[in-house]
């Protein structure tokens, strides 16, 4: 990524934060920036594209340091490297904070369909990640219920960042807060294999989220249907639907072909566009 996209983005997340999603608007964001109109849209072809950057700039950064954690630290007992990753999150919360308070103050993610499929995206890999983690760290016993403690775990970090963000005299050590997550995932673990109770979730929760090829081609059919398309769409999903049928299909093709399908009043479409778009991102 360039330095100036960048600056975009971090100037863009501290005026949501601050203003709002809805009410900051592209003009403010490029006077910020010290840039023209046009100029940022060189770089993002609107304000929702801006926001998909920014949540894949930094969900993608965060995701990368407990990756890299793992690596660093491979050969370590895996408590210390769950541990090690906690602390990161909580790290990466105090390093990117108007980011955090985006997420939790704003309700971007319904009323946006790519960026939800991007969350549904990160959502499959932070449980995969915390699954593999937690079964390393406390054994097979805890496989009937590692679903059920991986949504556990996720929450109790995540609450605490929630309390953290609107609380902000009050300022925890990332360690000494991983520490004490840590014993409580022990005491939750503890209580599960003491359980009479069955799991409540399946063991693959997110196995189903992402879209694969097969299904958008099928999505592509039917959106067809529609008679009252427009012909420049249905010539759009045609060559889409060419492309993606290809062992290889041609990922710029494809880009460009989406954007004519931005900002159609058919919410099938637009839904549709926001899968493909996701799909060839991956």
């Amino acid at each position: 990524m360039n330095e100036k996209k960048e600056r975009i983005i971090k100037t863009s997340i501290r005026l949501f934060a601050k203003k709002g999603y809805a009410s900051t608007t592209i003009q403010e964001i490029a006077s910020e920036c010290g840039i023209s109109k046009g100029a940022f849209y060189l770089h993002f072809k609107s304000k929702e594209a801006l926001l998909l950057s920014a949540c894949e700039y930094y969900i993608g950064m965060s995701m990368k340091k407990m990756k890299q954690i793992e690596e660093n630290l491979a050969g370590q007992p895996p408590k210390d490297v769950l541990k090690k990753q906690i602390s990161a999150q909580f790290e990466d919360f105090r390093d990117h904070k108007d980011f955090i308070v985006l997420l939790l103050t704003e309700n971007i993610i319904p009323e946006n369909q790519e960026v939800k499929q991007y969350f549904y995206k990160v959502t499959a890999e932070t449980d995969k990640l915390y699954r593999n983690a937690l079964l390393a760290t406390y054994g097979k016993e805890t496989e009937n219920y590692l679903s059920d403690l991986s949504i556990m775990a996720r929450g109790i970090v995540h609450s605490y960042m929630n309390v953290m963000v609107f609380n902000e005299e009050i300022k925890i050590d990332a360690d000494n807060i991983s520490e004490f997550i840590m014993e409580r995932l022990d005491d939750l673990v503890q209580g599960l294999s003491r359980s009479s109770l069955n799991p409540l979730m399946p063991k693959d929760i997110y196995s189903l989220m992402p879209a694969n090829k097969g299904q958008i081609l099928q999505d592509i059919q039917k959106v067809k249907e529609n008679s009252a398309l427009p012909e420049d769409i249905i010539v759009s999903l045609d060559v889409i639907e060419e492309e993606l049928s290809q062992e290889k299909p041609r990922k710029p093709i494809i880009k460009g072909l989406l954007s004519n399908l931005t900002g159609s009043d058919f919410e099938e479409v637009e839904k549709l566009r926001a899968l493909i778009s996701i799909f060839i991102s991956i």
